[in-house]
């Protein structure tokens, strides 16, 4: 075959090559095709089968979840929900030895979302050791209720042990919506008899909500006020239970008790509080100890106060000392004679000699470490030996005059060999009602009511002193209680005899007159005063206060201070000061009754009375009133005009010049 037809073929070989190839990619394409898409169409409807599948169990998850959240919900209502709530963590931390003067449980924040709600409370100011905390943290995650503690605020005080710790926290509750209200939080029912905290069978009021005995039955809890109970078979009979359940006390309880549900969840019911005692153990609130510093001192040493004979025994201790130093040795350094200490023990001893004179007695005690002998700490001892104790010395006035209405003072002073300020005084039994004593300063008080009964009162003053054994002194004083005759005794009149002048003083209420010359002393109720200047209008009187001046029918009491006397240093006083009383060392001059007439000079003979002036106040003489002389042996003294004062009927009338004058003779 020559070479051109060769060509040809092989030209028209691969030609139908060609062709058949491409023809049957358009036979595929034009048969295969529809297969193919039928093929794609359901592939993807076997994927979207799946899905729903998928969806379908995801949407009966979420069902069962729901239903399942409905059942641990708080109420549907939040007021409710929240008010539930805030009762059950209250009972709770109740339960877990929660306590303080500021614990409280308080509602919180809200928030309410289209599917849910939630509601918080908060615990303030909770005080509680580490035990109960995990007590309440344990039961707070064991319990079956859509809830979460927010927030926690822990403070302790101490570094060491098992401390109180102050708790603040947030526990947050869920409402989920479309959840039926009820008006309690978890289910209650009630006992149907008391038992006691030994008991281990229970019956209860019976209710759907509990239990009951059947195939595959479990334990569960209830609370009983603050105590957890496990119930482990129920059955006619009642409940059998376990008491004290999560370290709860066991306690009494009384008939229809509360006994309420704490459902638990079902993944936690395998957990136990054994399993949060590694949180107390390792004690994450407490703080970390401060460096230990030391500042060792000699304890046990105090000084000391002994009768002669006595001995002395105590026993010094190194306190505040680094252990790691070893124990003290203890020595005494600068002793008196005969004090002994032990080394180890620190026993310190001393019998005094019989002979040592009182005074004072040192002794420095020593403590050095063994693992530091360079540091030496000491304190030092004094000992006292005491004279005997000898009775106080008490110094009173034996009498004084107490007036009705007025206050009355008297000082009692006492010396003693001891300090002064530790004599306490004191009355004797069967004082007056009202009288009184400072027990410091020995100063008596009174002021008695008008009512009183006059009278006198011996009463007795004690004073005692601050010596180991006490000894006490007594004095008496009388007191003589009157009425205020001062503010009954009027000055009357002044008459003048041979140019010596005389003062009248009548008593209104005895009707009796006392007739005085310069330089006597009037004594009438407390008052004791030396007359030193009679004038026609007026007497001038001298005490302890100074210069007064009585008025013409003025009353004694009512008389003024013209001049006080000069202050001068003075013994401590023993009579009343006030209204011109005796000094205090004077010593008390017999009191003349009421109205008593002192002892006067022997009448002089009469003479006619004649109106005149005082040198002391010098004046134009007035002519002589007539008057009747008297016989030469009567004695009688002129009689002076009174001071428009009305006379008792039984009193004659002298015959005298007008009132406010004075008569010589």
């Amino acid at each position: 075959m020559d070479e051109q037809k060769r060509t040809k073929l092989l030209a028209a070989g691969l030609g139908t090559v060609v062709a058949v190839y491409f023809g049957q990619s358009v036979v595929s394409s034009w048969v295969m095709g529809p297969i193919r898409d039928l093929e794609r169409k359901v592939a993807s409807a076997e994927s979207q089968a799946e899905k729903l599948a998928d969806d379908e169990i995801q949407l009966n998850v979420a069902q069962r979840n729901l239903k399942d959240w409905k059942q641990i919900s708080l109420p549907g209502d939040i007021d409710t929900a929240q008010r539930l709530y805030r009762e059950w963590v209250f009972d709770l931390a109740r339960q877990c030895g929660f306590s303080g003067s500021g614990f409280e449980v308080v509602p919180g924040a809200r928030s309410a979302q289209k599917e849910f709600s939630t509601v918080s409370v908060e615990v303030k100011k909770a005080e509680v050791d580490l035990q109960g905390l995990a007590r309440f943290l344990y039961l707070f995650d064991q319990s079956a209720l859509l809830q979460r503690i927010s927030g926690v605020k822990i403070d302790s005080p101490g570094a060491t042990g098992n401390p109180r710790l102050s708790v603040t926290l947030t526990a947050e509750g869920m409402s989920v919506t479309g959840t039926d209200n009820r008006a309690e939080l978890l289910p209650r029912t009630q006992l149907t008899g008391a038992i006691d905290e030994k008991a281990l069978l229970l019956k209860a009021v019976a209710s759907e909500q509990f239990p009951a005995e059947a195939e595959g039955f479990e334990p569960f809890l209830v609370r009983l006020d603050r105590e957890l109970v496990r119930v482990t078979e129920v059955s006619e009979a009642g409940w059998k239970i376990e008491r004290g359940f999560a370290g709860t006390k066991p306690a009494a309880h009384v008939d229809k008790s509360i006994v309420e549900l704490f459902p638990v969840l079902w993944d936690r019911s395998t957990r136990r509080i054994e399993d949060f005692q590694a949180l107390v153990q390792a004690s994450p609130f407490v703080l970390p100890a401060a460096p230990k510093s030391y500042s060792p001192r000699v304890a046990g040493v105090s000084d000391k106060t002994i009768r002669p004979g006595e001995s002395v025994s105590l026993t010094a201790k190194l306190d505040n000392a680094d252990p790691e130093l070893g124990a003290a040795a203890f020595a005494l350094e600068d002793a008196a004679e005969g004090m002994a200490i032990d080394a180890a023990t620190g026993q310190f001893t001393w019998m005094p000699a019989e002979a040592l004179a009182p005074g004072k007695y040192s002794a420095v005690v020593a403590a050095v470490q063994s693992g530091n002998p360079a540091q030496k700490i000491s304190s030092k001892l004094t000992i006292t030996i005491q004279e005997q104790n000898a009775a106080p010395k008490i110094s009173l006035q034996q009498a004084a005059v107490v007036v009705l209405g007025r206050e009355f003072s008297a000082q009692a002073s006492a010396t003693d060999d001891g300090p002064l300020d530790s004599l306490k005084y004191s009355l004797g039994g069967g004082a007056p009602e009202g009288l009184g004593i400072d027990a410091r300063t020995g100063l008596l008080k009174w002021t008695p009511a008008r009512s009183f009964t006059p009278g006198k009162y011996d009463v007795t003053v004690n004073v005692t002193d601050g010596g180991r054994e006490a000894k006490s002194a007594t004095a008496k004083i009388s007191l003589d209680v009157q009425d205020d005759f001062a503010a009954m005794t009027t000055l009357t009149g002044t008459v003048s005899r041979d140019g010596t002048w005389f003062a009248w003083l009548r008593n209104r209420a005895t009707g009796v007159t006392l007739k005085m010359k310069a330089g006597e002393t009037v004594r009438i109720s407390e008052i004791a005063a030396e007359i030193t200047e009679i004038t026609a209008r007026y007497v001038r009187l001298k005490d302890s206060a100074g210069i007064w001046k009585l008025a013409l029918g003025g009353a004694l009491r009512d008389r003024v201070l013209e001049t006080p006397a000069e202050p001068q240093a003075e013994a401590v006083k023993s009579v009343p000061s006030a209204e011109g009383a005796a000094p205090a060392t004077a010593p008390a001059a017999p009191a003349a009754a009421p109205g008593a007439t002192p002892e006067t000079p022997a009448p002089v003979p009469a003479e006619a009375p004649a109106a005149a002036v005082p040198p002391a106040e010098p004046a134009p003489v007035t002519p002589p009133a007539p008057v009747t002389p008297p016989t030469p042996d009567s004695g009688a003294e002129p009689v002076p005009q009174p001071a428009a004062e009305p006379q008792p009927a039984s009193e004659p009338t002298p015959t005298a010049p007008a009132t406010g004058a004075a008569v010589s003779s």
